[in-house]
């Protein structure tokens, strides 16, 4: 039993690094590298290997893009290849049934793009999210079975659905699965499964996303073929790989991930594609060089828009918007099919047909009018979010003891499964604990769960357990759904996920005892795991931030989750001009702020001082109260530095601002 009330073990910190000053010199002389940079080294630890580890990791092998043989087993990785080919030889019909997130959107489009240039006959398609879930459905094994389709390729999805394989080899259709999530007691009976987990030994890929093991089965193809990648293809790949890495937030510790990210970033801006330009450029907001923050905040949440609400039945674009966009300039697209969805889609989405901002390299109209049907729908989607949002307001007073719950559980009715992962993930923010949102449905015997985690705690291994257990005592499987085939009813797998973020399904009458079980394994996680503090890298003057030192800071890039970009602190400083602001549907809590942050030169009393802009994204409501409006006050920060270059009507600023992630008021 805990001595004081959970939530006070749970208080927000600044933690900061600590150096040898003796140490950090020795390094920086023998690795010929900046002082800032081997303490930000010495922080990730990087440092703790030798000498030779250490420039690997900083300027990583070419050879580690181009291997392949680490994607799976050597047997899985030759039937995979082989079965392949003979597809293509054969000119069978072939299916991708990509996730309808980011990464396996990301990997459907790699998939597509490597076949087609082989020759191959490649359609695509995706579950209907807020209906079927993920992974490999029953109804697109149909649909390719009506079409005379012969092999299903999954793309981020699949190591679980054991019966769903079974069903498409019932219907004569191979699967070979692609993936990169945790495999299970059981796994399916595909032709193949390329999953990284399938060697033994640990390996670099398997903290690969799932876009980056179908990045490596395509280059393991072209050698199955004797066929030479050529280096645009290459390079688009990497661009396409680098946002599902980014995506799914893949540890950027391993020096695999690093170069995907990298070069793929250098592809990224300089892409004359036609649909990923547009899409980088409806985006970013004018940015011209995007950094890897720069994507995870602008593009990728475009990219899982249409997935979370897509349902063409109802004339919403689902995630195939998204892969139709990114093939456009690819080679392998057909202009005139995109333009006939196109119509389809206009007739429930109204779009601004306007082409007198339409950029030059944009030859066809439907790259840009994909693009801006991808932007309507991640509105959509910040409507649906914000509505839920101000639903699990209430709730959490009704349904949550803050001051005991190990893990904050919040149950709704009717909320869209495809959106609950975001109001779970800012559950898990508020409360630093993690968090599950249930929801069930008018009509249905079962209900949806997402479940985000604090990177202390491995939420996918908790609630994994849960469910062996539930089979032990029961005999069935906890997490399951029923789907309507060509067979009839079947129930199939509905649970996957990661350490840190997972989904399932399960029926009503399981749900108290699931509930009771999960709180149960909480129970035994000590209090200390759920410290949570922000990492504070060194103390920084505002006089000594400019464009430089960010250039010095760019050398370690690209940065990621487990080697993010270093936080700094700084005390003392005053602040002015404050203004809030949101997404248009969160009027009601403006959650972010927009301020000036200005200090006296350190050494001359009568200098005017120094003045940057800040942002503080979530922190509006906390600036309120600790501004009182008196002109006196000062505060410490700690924040990381941002530049950008941005084009604001035809001139290109060079902008510079703190992102500011905590504030206090100071004592200094």
């Amino acid at each position: 039993m805990d001595k004081q009330p959970f939530h006070e073990t749970t208080r927000e910190r600044w933690h900061f690094s600590h150096f040898i000053p003796e140490q950090v010199e020795s390094l920086s002389e023998r690795l010929g590298l900046d002082s800032l940079l081997v303490k930000l080294l010495c922080a990730r630890k990087v440092t703790t290997g030798d000498e030779q580890a250490i420039k690997d990791f900083i300027t990583p092998s070419w050879d580690l893009i181009t291997r392949f043989k680490g994607a799976t087993s050597d047997e899985d990785l030759e039937r995979a290849t082989s079965r392949i080919k003979k597809a293509l030889d054969s000119h069978e019909r072939i299916v991708v049934n990509g996730d309808p997130d980011a990464d396996g959107i990301t990997g459907t489009v790699i998939l597509t793009t490597g076949l087609r240039h082989l020759g191959g006959e490649v359609h695509y398609d995706f579950p209907i999210r807020s209906k079927e879930g993920h992974g490999l459905q029953p109804r697109i094994i149909d649909e390719a079975k009506q079409s005379g389709a012969t092999l299903i390729i999954t793309s981020d999805c699949g190591s679980k659905d054991v019966e769903s394989v079974r069903y498409a080899n019932s219907q004569n259709i191979d699967v070979i699965i692609c993936d990169h999530h945790i495999l299970g007691k059981e796994n399916p009976p595909a032709y193949a499964i390329v999953n990284p987990y399938r060697r033994n030994e640990k390996t670099l890929e398997q903290s690969l996303s799932g876009a980056g093991v179908s990045m490596k089965l395509v280059l393991a193809i072209f050698d199955k073929m004797q066929v030479q990648v050529p280096d645009e293809v290459l390079k688009y790949l990497l661009a396409i790989a680098t946002l599902g890495t980014i995506s799914d937030r893949m540890s950027f510790l391993n020096p695999m991930n690093r170069l995907i990210v990298k070069e793929g970033i250098r592809a990224l801006n300089s892409t004359r594609m036609e649909g990923l330009r547009a899409l980088k450029d409806v985006s970013s907001n004018g940015i011209e060089e995007l950094r890897s923050n720069d994507i995870g905040r602008t593009i990728v949440p475009r990219l899982n828009a249409p997935g979370r609400i897509g349902d063409r039945s109802e004339g919403i674009p689902d995630s195939r918007i998204v892969v139709d966009l990114l093939l456009l300039g690819a080679g392998y697209q057909n202009a005139q099919k995109a333009s006939e969805v196109l119509e389809e889609f206009n007739l429930v989405i109204e779009l601004d047909q306007s082409k007198k901002n339409r950029p030059a390299y944009v030859n066809e109209t439907s790259a840009l009018d994909d693009a801006t049907i991808v932007e309507d729908i991640n509105e959509k989607r910040k409507f649906m979010t914000s509505k839920i949002e101000d639903e699990i307001d209430m709730l959490v007073q009704k349904q949550v003891d803050v001051e005991k719950d190990k893990i904050i559980i919040v149950q709704g009715r009717n909320w869209n499964p495809g959106v609950i992962g975001i109001d779970t993930d800012r559950l898990k923010d508020r409360f630093l604990r993690p968090a599950v949102i249930l929801t069930e449905y008018t009509g249905s015997e079962y209900l949806r769960g997402s479940v985000r985690s604090i990177p202390t705690i491995n939420m996918y291994r908790i609630v994994d357990t849960v469910a062996e257990d539930f089979e032990k005592k029961h005999g069935r499987q906890l997490f399951q759904t029923e789907v309507q085939t060509l067979q009839g009813k079947r129930l199939v797998n509905a649970f996957g996920g990661h350490a840190q973020a997972c989904g399932f399904t399960l029926h009503k009458r399981d749900l108290e005892e699931f509930i009771s079980a999960l709180r149960g394994g909480m129970e035994s996680v000590p209090s200390d795991q759920f410290n949570f503090s922000y990492e504070v890298l060194d103390t920084l003057p505002l006089s000594q931030i400019n464009y430089e030192f960010v250039r010095r800071l760019d050398h370690l890039a690209p940065y990621g989750q487990e080697f993010e970009y270093p936080l700094f602190f700084m005390e003392g400083i005053s602040v002015g001009k404050a203004r809030p602001f949101g997404n248009k549907y969160q009027e009601a809590r403006t959650p972010h702020v927009e301020f000036w942050v200005s200090g006296a030169h350190p050494k001359k009393q009568r200098h005017p001082g120094y003045r940057l802009n800040a942002v503080g994204f979530g922190l509006w409501e906390k600036f309120l109260k600790l501004n009182s409006h008196d002109p006196k006050l000062k505060y410490d920060i700690i924040f990381s530095v941002e530049f950008f270059k941005k084009r604001v009507k035809k001139k290109l600023l060079h902008k510079l601002r703190l992102n500011v992630v905590d504030i206090r008021l100071s004592t200094k």
